[in-house]
């Protein structure tokens, strides 16, 4: 009744329990490993950055349920060539005024929730139609779509696999 257990005179019931991982207040793998919960269940939403042919040159992760602009700056600090091609989910001044700081032509989408839309230039955004197709055979690959990986790192290396060898089967434009 000393409250020792196993040699320890600690009463307090937390020293004789286990807990989360070293001492932390969540659960090891939710956030670090980009798993969103979302009312299809668990997702992992995939942001590229490409060439006009499909050819990745950055591509991050983040949770199903987070916005795309949360890594905009991260896409746009790797965005290379004369124009950068965007959802409108990237559809915001911030995120636009970076891209022209960077020196380039920002051709995104307008949202349509959104005042004063500007003009958007077509023969520009019709070369979007290359990454979706990449996107699209993203979703085919059996171990993007499903994601059995259980880290980010390890999933996000299956992504950089397969989108190599997507874009090594895309024919020359």
């Amino acid at each position: 009744g000393d409250g020792s257990r196993s040699g320890r005179r600690d009463p307090h019931r937390r020293h004789h329990r286990p807990g989360t991982p070293r001492c932390r207040r969540w659960k090891r793998g939710v956030r670090r490993n980009h798993l969103g919960r979302s009312r299809g269940g668990v997702s992992t939403k995939i942001h590229a950055v490409t060439t006009t042919e499909g050819k990745p040159l950055h591509v991050t992760l983040t949770q199903g349920h987070r916005h795309e602009a949360i890594k905009a700056k991260e896409l746009v600090a790797h965005a290379k060539g004369k124009a950068c091609i965007g959802d409108s989910g990237y559809s915001s001044a911030e995120i636009i005024a970076a891209i022209r700081a960077k020196g380039m032509k920002a051709v995104i989408a307008p949202n349509p929730t959104h005042e004063g839309r500007p003009r958007l230039d077509r023969k520009l955004y019709a070369l979007r139609y290359m990454i979706e197709c990449s996107f699209h055979g993203l979703k085919r690959c059996r171990a993007v779509a499903t994601r059995y990986e259980k880290t980010a790192t390890n999933y996000l290396a299956i992504v950089h696999v397969a989108l190599d060898q997507i874009a090594g089967q895309a024919p020359e434009m």
